[in-house]
């Protein structure tokens, strides 16, 4: 999936065309996004261990709030595998705690609803979420994005207003 950049070095927002995020289809639908992003670089500290890591990324993380188009069937589509995906991984742990009590040989086996859950959030995740990273010079990043909504928001006719806000 194509990465493309929304915010200038100034961090202001460029404006975002009314076309989805994950599917490069119009829509009128808007998904607020809030949170904390890092450069990508911090991720190579976790080599030398996770309190570099953390400090590392706690000092050069930078707070956003972004509106970005998105059909409102895709985030509830997204909604509902998260929650079986849960639903599984907890499932599968009292399964096992139950059979671990009461003595059964391979109670590890119970662990199965648990594995299905993690694959189904990780997949769930990487196909129905947008990433939001920070880029070396400062600007936003939404990753896993669509092409079409790429090719659009790289079309300079789109004709929409900036949208949203980075936090200090």
């Amino acid at each position: 999936m194509p990465t493309v950049q929304i915010s200038e070095s100034t961090m202001r927002v460029v404006p975002l065309p009314q076309v989805c995020v994950k599917t490069g289809t119009p829509t009128a639908d808007v998904l607020t996004i809030t949170g904390s992003a890092a450069p990508l670089w911090t991720g190579v500290l976790i080599v030398f261990g996770f309190l570099p890591w953390l400090v590392a990324s706690l000092a050069s993380s930078k707070r956003y709030a972004i509106e970005v188009p998105m059909h409102a069937a895709v985030w509830r589509r997204h909604r509902s595998l998260r929650r079986a995906a849960l639903i599984l991984v907890v499932a599968g742990i009292t399964l096992v705690l139950v059979a671990s009590i009461q003595g059964r040989d391979n109670a590890w086996l119970l662990l199965l609803p648990t594995f299905i859950g993690v694959a189904l959030y990780v997949g769930n995740e990487s196909m129905n979420t947008v990433g939001v990273h920070l880029s070396g010079d400062g600007g936003l990043l939404l990753t896993r994005v669509h092409p079409e909504f790429r090719r659009a928001l790289l079309d300079a006719d789109h004709g929409t207003q900036p949208r949203g806000r980075l936090r200090p």
